[in-house]
């Protein structure tokens, strides 16, 4: 499903967005790239102080939702392209970790499982409407993940494992 009246260059853009630098349209596992692509970029640009994370995801949220929105547009209501979803959970996920590989590593396989298993309340969430659907259930994984990465994170501290 495309949308004829605009511009090519301007649904590229959108698209761009709309699959996490494309990585939506991998053939396998588009959401693990889609992952990827989010921990790569906050890597490098993740700033180390919480509020400012906070606020990146804060404003954040609003347009991975009105991205999430226009893919249901393109790809329909389940499409397997639109990762822009993915990128803000991982952020979340990855929301006052310890900036190392290893912290990294953990998030993008603890949001995985927890993308992919969607307990409750993430399950429900993914049926809200239009874009807020696609991205409330890969809050709610990355609110997961965060929770555990953090609990691992601390375990490893107290048993002695300080290079995390």
């Amino acid at each position: 499903m495309t949308n004829r009246s605009l511009p090519k260059s301007l649904e590229l853009t959108q698209k761009f967005f709309i699959t996490g630098i494309f990585a939506g349209y991998l053939p396998i596992a588009p959401g693990s790239w889609g992952s990827l692509v989010a921990c790569i970029i906050l890597w490098f640009v993740w700033p180390s102080q919480w509020y400012f994370q906070f606020l990146i995801i804060f404003l954040f949220y609003p347009v991975a939702v009105y991205f999430a929105g226009l893919g249901i547009r393109y790809y329909g209501p389940d499409g397997r392209q639109i990762t822009i979803d993915e990128i803000i959970g991982q952020a979340v996920t990855l929301f006052m970790v310890p900036h190392n590989i290893i912290s990294y590593v953990l998030g993008f396989l603890i949001f995985r499982l927890f993308d992919i298993i969607k307990i409750w309340p993430a399950k429900s969430w993914e049926k809200l409407h239009g874009g807020v659907g696609v991205v409330a259930d890969d809050m709610a994984a990355g609110v997961y993940a965060a929770i555990t990465l953090q609990l691992v994170i601390t375990l490893l501290r107290r048993w002695g494992i300080q290079w995390i």
